[in-house]
């Protein structure tokens, strides 16, 4: 499903606070420029990856090897650019290159699976960043793309995905719709999917729109035969979308804004994972990435919009390639290490590196986060004057 995500690179063109007009237009376009020179040998390589026959032959290594390497070196391009931007950008472009540039050397290697394993999955750093923030530009269908894909032929979720790479994010909407209005697919578990996570992100994250999943949710409550829990689940979603839509609290950007949503959303959970707080987890998520991309890592309070994005991806993360969480959680330490919110950004950081090293053989955290974590803590006990 996440096959194309790795268009988003191609067309995510990032938006940009009117303050810096003049800078950032320069900027913008560069980035447009770099995004664009990645949709040529992505384009050629992702449906040949499909094809298990054509990706491993001697007929298509040539021109596999070179378009993996235009995507490795353009790759290195974005990291380098990204370098001037805001730390969620800076972390997903460095994703992306060391992805691209283990994709070459498997491929180069004769590691075929795996080249094509990563390359399939390279995508999640692109639906990542094109789920972020709100729609700025509307780009033209890449039509002989999606033609090479076969794409009509996916699933709706699956079509859903390249919209979405592509920054169609219309017909990424109305894929996703035609999924959950399938009359075979049982409430309960529709509501549970990381899909229907992705879909209220584009609308609330992307469109700013808070009635149209309302109207979703509201038709899936409606099926007969909805169970009493699934059903007040979604009236509760439903409500809450209502009372953050009248006053406009989407389109807001304080941090302060964002703080008493997250707040009044876990005022309506019981337990951590209470899926209660979805509604207003999201629209902090929106209020907070909007708030970092507009004051790139410069203070305290992004700091601490880092640490409270952290705390709403522990809710609403799903990608297991790609932990934006742990990455937010890392972010708020290293630029406030002597912050009130260090030590639990740091306790919530280490609660999700053990979850997710730990098995039915006990618990084997790799060195390198060992290290990791020995480093933060050296950092939050460095005094003030002494951290950088």
């Amino acid at each position: 499903m996440r096959l194309l995500a790795s268009a988003v690179i191609i067309f995510g063109v990032i938006q940009l606070p009117q303050a810096r007009a003049e800078d950032d237009t320069k900027n913008d376009a560069l980035t447009r420029s770099i995004m664009h020179s990645l949709f040529d040998p992505i384009s050629k390589v992702l449906p040949l990856s499909l094809d298990d026959k054509a990706f491993k032959s001697a007929e298509h290594k040539t021109e596999i090897t070179e378009l993996l390497k235009q995507l490795r070196d353009h790759a290195a391009v974005l990291e380098v650019h990204g370098k001037r931007k805001d730390r969620g950008f800076k972390y997903i472009a460095k994703s992306f290159k060391n992805d691209a540039k283990n994709i070459y050397r498997w491929y180069t290697h004769g590691d075929y699976d795996e080249a094509q394993f990563t390359l399939r999955n390279i995508t999640d750093n692109c639906i990542t960043c094109h789920s972020s923030l709100p729609e700025s530009h509307r780009f033209p269908p890449a039509e002989s793309f999606f033609k090479a894909v076969h794409v009509n032929a996916l699933s709706p979720l699956a079509r859903a995905s390249y919209y979405v790479m592509s920054r169609q994010f219309d017909q990424a909407l109305t894929s996703y719709e035609a999924y959950f209005k399938q009359s075979d697919v049982a409430p309960a578990n529709l509501v549970a999917q990381g899909a229907f996570i992705d879909y209220l992100k584009i609308c609330i994250n992307v469109k700013q729109d808070l009635a149209r999943p309302r109207h979703l949710i509201d038709s899936i409550s409606r099926r007969p035969h909805v169970s009493g829990t699934t059903s007040a689940q979604l009236k509760r979603w439903s409500g809450t979308l209502v009372e953050l839509e009248k006053p406009g609290t989407v389109r807001k950007t304080g941090l302060a804004e964002a703080r008493k949503v997250l707040n009044d959303g876990r005022s309506q959970m019981e337990y951590l994972r209470d899926r209660d707080g979805i509604i207003h987890y999201l629209v902090a998520s929106a209020i907070l990435n909007r708030y970092v991309h507009d004051h790139p890592d410069h203070g305290q309070d992004v700091a601490e919009a880092y640490y409270l994005l952290g705390i709403t991806e522990s809710l609403l993360g799903h990608s297991f390639w790609l932990s934006r969480s742990e990455f937010y959680l890392e972010s708020a330490i290293r630029l406030a290490p002597n912050a009130p919110f260090a030590a639990k950004a740091f306790d919530l950081l280490e609660q999700s590196y053990t979850a997710s090293f730990s098995g039915s053989g006990g618990t084997h955290i790799p060195d390198d986060i060992n290290n990791l974590l020995a480093e933060l803590q050296r950092i939050m006990k460095t005094p003030p004057s002494n951290v950088e």
